[in-house]
């Protein structure tokens, strides 16, 4: 059957070898023709590009089938019009090779479409197509060729395994398909665990990167075991490696550990206000290494995971949003102390970010020679809104206020 199969390949290609060499203008023709549709195709394929999203699932089709589909189209109306000089056997040959790649093509489709990859995974898949398709046609025409044929079929030694490049290149294509699979299911898993489950998006993180690597290192376990290596051998090796990578890696290990155990423990939340020594701001994300933090300076700082756990930060959202805040305003001994700290007060209680409850105060802080500081303490819910805003704003009303009674300050 082997042979019956490369005999009939092998006068298929002799037929379309015999139109370029016995009749090179037939044979010119039938390859002008082939690229014109392609051109032809290919400037439609643009004009239909423009008016999809590059996100959208009509724009996917367009992008994997339009060309393919109207060259061979083009190609069809043109045989149609010039039956007698395009109806020959290179013609045929072209044909079935546009036709390999539509099948290709078609199933790559269908891929992107149930998984909806991102680049550059998708720009990967999108390529591998190509050169999959590349791959089958020298295969196919190879097989009435000795030296092709060779190629593929002869083994080669690696250690004490033998792989030939046929079976190398059926590996590939396999753990291709392991490796889209592995993405889908994590992805579903993703997509499970933050909109469905109804956890806590700190545990939904977590468990979404514990079952991601489970499902990678899963995946990996099965390419290397189709790929013919020894576990045991490779099992010797990873735990060596392992520890080297353990001694080298040793800060990245625990920003890792401290990842896992702050999203556990929901110490730290997506949207909670931290404070230390140096940084003040909201968090916007966290990964298993780092912790990402808006500062009020309107910059997006990275901190390790593990400087979080060992480092004494103040989580001011923790249990809630509520945080007091004071400041000084000291005014002359001569001040009527009463209209004083009523002005103060009443610029306090004007804001609409400050809390009713509990109610601002105005404190008598301390009594120095000419001076007398008083403090107002109050409390507010908006912390990533800032703070200096508000306390510029009551300032601001405060002086005006103490301008027109007369109040000196000190």
């Amino acid at each position: 059957m082997e042979k019956e199969q490369a005999d009939a390949i092998a006068a298929i290609g002799t037929g379309a070898l015999d139109v370029i060499f016995q009749t090179p203008l037939t044979g010119f023709l039938s390859i002008g023709a082939l690229v014109l549709s392609f051109v032809i195709a290919k400037l439609i394929t643009r004009r239909l590009k423009r008016v999809r999203p590059i996100t959208s699932r009509v724009r996917i089709i367009i992008d994997y089938l339009s060309t393919i589909v109207l060259t061979i189209l083009i190609m069809f109306g043109l045989m149609r019009l010039f039956g007698g000089t395009l109806a020959n056997p290179l013609v045929f040959v072209m044909g079935g090779v546009v036709l390999l790649f539509l099948v290709i093509r078609l199933i790559g489709m269908v891929v992107e479409l149930i998984f909806k990859p991102h680049d550059p995974l998708r720009s990967i898949l999108r390529g591998s197509s190509v050169v999959f398709w590349l791959t089958v046609l020298i295969y196919i025409f190879g097989q009435w060729n000795e030296t092709v044929k060779s190629f593929f079929d002869t083994e080669y030694s690696i250690g004490d395994a033998k792989i030939s490049v046929l079976a190398i290149l059926s590996i590939l294509f396999f753990a291709a398909v392991i490796i889209i699979v592995t993405i889908w299911i994590s992805e579903i898993s993703q997509r499970y665990l933050h909109k469905r489950s109804g956890l806590q998006p700190n545990l939904a993180l977590a468990l979404e990167r514990i079952i991601s690597v489970t499902i990678w290192i899963i995946a990996a376990l099965i390419i290397i075991s189709m790929a013919g290596i020894n576990l045991t051998a490779l099992a010797a090796f990873g735990g060596a490696l392992g520890i080297g990578l353990g001694l080298g890696f040793q800060k990245l290990a625990a920003s890792y550990i401290s990842g896992l155990i702050l999203l556990f423990e929901r110490s730290v939340r997506v949207g909670d206000n931290l404070v230390s020594d140096r940084i003040t701001g909201k968090v916007t994300e966290m990964t298993i290494r780092y912790t990402t933090i808006h500062t009020t300076d309107g910059l997006d700082v990275l901190i390790s995971n593990d400087t979080l756990i060992n480092s004494t930060i103040f989580n001011e959202t923790l249990s809630n949003s509520n945080i007091r805040l004071e400041f000084p305003i000291t005014v002359a001994s001569t001040t009527d102390l009463d209209e004083a700290r009523s002005i103060f007060l009443a610029a306090v209680q004007k804001q609409p970010r400050v809390m009713k409850e509990p109610p601002p105060q105005i404190y008598t802080a301390s009594i120095e020679n000419k001076s007398i500081k008083l403090l107002a303490r109050f409390w507010i819910n908006d912390p990533s809104n800032g703070r200096i805003a508000i306390i510029s704003d009551i300032n601001e009303m405060v002086l005006d206020e103490y301008k027109k009674k007369g109040i000196d300050l000190a």
